[in-house]
C-alpha cells in the first residue's frame, strides 16, 4: 500500500468525522436542542436486569434461578435499544425526526363551547286541541284563521243542535217527570253545558235557534280543522269533533341538534346562548332543560330542549337559531384541573389510543410506547386524559410517527402491537 492511498484514506476519514461532528454534534448550535439532554448510552444509562448464561432471552427484574434450567442468574445492563418495550434513536436522528418533548401538567377545568343549531317550536305542555262536545252543525265559525289569538271564554262558533232543542224541550215541558229531566242534565254534562244556558231560549217564540259555545283555551291558533257548515259529532256515538288546535306561546321550546360526540359535553342545566337571524343583535339566555334519550336515525342527531321564556311574543315557531353551549366534562373526567396534553402527542388507533413516555431512568433518550384513556377533545388542540398518565411524566408531542415507525421496524411495542394485542384479549 502505498503513501499516497493512505493519506486518502485518512483525508476521508477527518472528513467523515467533520461531517457527523456537524450535522450529530453537541456544541453551541445545539443549545436548543428539543430533548433535555442527549448523552451517550452508557452503564449509568442501562437497565438493570438478570438473565441466564445457557438462555440469553430469559430476563427478569429480580435475580433468582432461571426458570428454564434452573442455572443462577447472573446481573447484566440492559442498554435501552435492547429493551424490548422501549424505542431509542441516536441523537441526529431524533434532531432530524423534530422529536419533542413536554410534561404532563394540570390543565384548567374540562369544559368547551359547543356552537349548536336548531328551530323554535311550541312547548308541547301548552298545546291544546279545541272541541266541540256538542252535537250539531257550524252556523259560523268565530275563530277562522290560523294565528287568531283566541282568549278562553271567549264565543268561538255558532251551532244549532238538534239535540240542545230536545233537551230545552224536556225542561220545558216535562217537569214532572223525574227520569226525563235527570237524562236531560246528563246530557248538558256531556256537552260541557251549564243548565243556565237555558236561558238563552226564549220558549214564548222560536226557540229553534243556534247556541255560542265558548274556548276552553287561551293561545294562538296553529290548525284549523273544520269549516262553516260542519256536522259535529255526537259523542253518542264518536269522539269529540276538533275544531283547531291552539297553542299558548307565552313559553316556548328550543330544540337544538347535538351529534353524539358532544353529548359528553352536554348535561341538564347547561347555559346556553341563543340568536336568531330574525332578531339581529337581541340574544337569548337559558339552560338546557331535557336531552332526549334517542338518536335521530335520518340525522344522527340527539335533541337538546331549552324551555325559553316568551312573554313579549318574538319567538315564532319554526325560527332557527344559532347557539352556544357551555359544555363540561363532569362525567369523563374528574377534578377541576384534569391532565390534558396536545392532539400530536397521542396516536389513535380506532378503538385504542397510545402515547410515547419518556423513560426516566435512562439517561439518553428512551421512550416507551402506553395505552391511555381519552376523556374527551377540549376544542383547543388539547386531549382530556382520563387514565394512563400522571403529572409530571414527559411525553412526545411532536415527532412521535418517527418514534413508532422505528418501534415497528425494530419488533418492539408500538401502537399497532397495542392495538393487537387489546383484539386478541377481547
Amino acid at each position: 500500500m502505498n503513501a499516497k492511498y493512505i493519506l486518502a484514506l485518512v483525508a476521508v476519514a477527518v472528513n467523515g468525522m467533520i461531517i457527523g461532528a456537524r450535522f450529530f454534534g453537541t456544541g453551541d448550535d445545539q443549545k436548543d436542542s428539543p430533548l433535555v439532554s442527549f448523552t451517550n448510552c452508557s452503564a449509568e444509562g442501562a437497565e438493570q436486569v438478570f438473565t441466564c448464561a445457557m438462555h440469553s432471552r430469559i430476563r427478569l427484574r429480580q435475580p433468582g434461578a432461571c426458570p428454564a434450567c434452573g442455572m443462577r442468574l447472573v446481573e447484566t445492563r440492559l442498554l435501552p435499544h435492547h429493551n424490548p418495550e422501549l424505542v431509542s434513536l441516536a441523537e441526529g436522528e431524533l434532531i432530524l425526526a423534530n422529536v419533542r418533548t413536554e410534561k404532563v401538567k394540570s390543565g384548567r377545568a374540562a369544559t368547551k363551547q359547543l356552537s349548536l343549531n336548531g328551530r323554535v317550536t311550541p312547548d308541547e305542555s301548552r298545546v291544546y286541541e279545541q272541541v266541540s262536545y256538542l252535537p250539531g252543525r257550524i252556523e259560523k265559525l268565530y275563530a277562522d284563521k290560523p294565528g287568531m289569538y283566541v282568549q278562553k271564554g271567549q264565543p268561538i262558533a255558532s251551532v244549532y243542535s238538534k239535540d240542545l232543542i230536545s233537551v230545552v224541550e224536556a225542561f220545558a215541558f216535562n217537569q214532572n217527570t223525574e227520569s226525563i229531566l235527570r237524562a236531560a242534565r246528563n246530557n248538558l254534562a256531556s256537552w260541557n253545558l251549564d243548565v243556565s244556558v237555558l236561558r238563552n231560549f226564549d220558549l214564548r217564540g222560536d226557540y229553534r235557534q243556534p247556541i255560542d259555545i265558548h274556548a276552553d283555551f287561551s293561545g294562538t291558533v296553529l290548525e284549523k280543522h273544520v269549516a262553516e257548515g260542519a256536522v259535529l259529532a255526537n259523542t253518542h256515538m264518536g269522539v269529540p269533533t276538533v275544531l283547531y288546535k291552539l297553542a299558548d306561546l307565552s313559553q316556548v321550546w328550543v330544540i337544538l341538534e347535538a351529534y353524539e360526540s358532544d353529548l359528553p359535553w352536554i348535561k341538564p342545566g347547561s347555559r346556553v346562548e341563543f340568536t336568531t337571524t330574525a332578531l339581529p343583535g337581541r340574544a337569548f339566555q337559558s339552560k338546557v332543560d331535557f336531552i332526549a334519550p334517542i338518536v335521530d336515525p335520518v340525522s344522527r342527531t340527539v335533541g337538546i330542549r331549552l324551555a325559553v321564556d316568551n312573554a313579549e311574543g318574538l319567538l315564532k315557531p319554526d325560527m332557527f337559531v344559532e347557539a352556544h353551549l357551555d359544555g363540561r366534562l363532569d362525567a369523563a373526567v374528574k377534578g377541576d384541573k384534569p391532565l390534558r396534553v396536545p392532539r400530536t402527542a397521542v396516536l389513535w388507533t380506532g378503538r385504542r389510543s397510545a402515547v410515547y413516555v419518556r423513560d426516566p431512568a435512562y439517561d439518553t433518550p428512551a421512550f416507551r410506547c402506553r395505552e391511555v384513556v381519552l376523556g374527551g377533545e377540549q376544542g383547543d388542540g388539547y386531549y382530556l386524559i382520563r387514565e394512563g398518565l400522571a403529572p409530571g411524566e414527559e411525553i412526545v408531542v411532536s415527532g412521535i410517527l418517527a418514534l413508532d415507525a422505528e418501534a415497528q421496524l425494530s419488533g418492539k411495542k408500538s401502537m399497532m402491537t397495542i392495538h393487537r394485542e387489546n383484539k386478541e384479549g377481547l
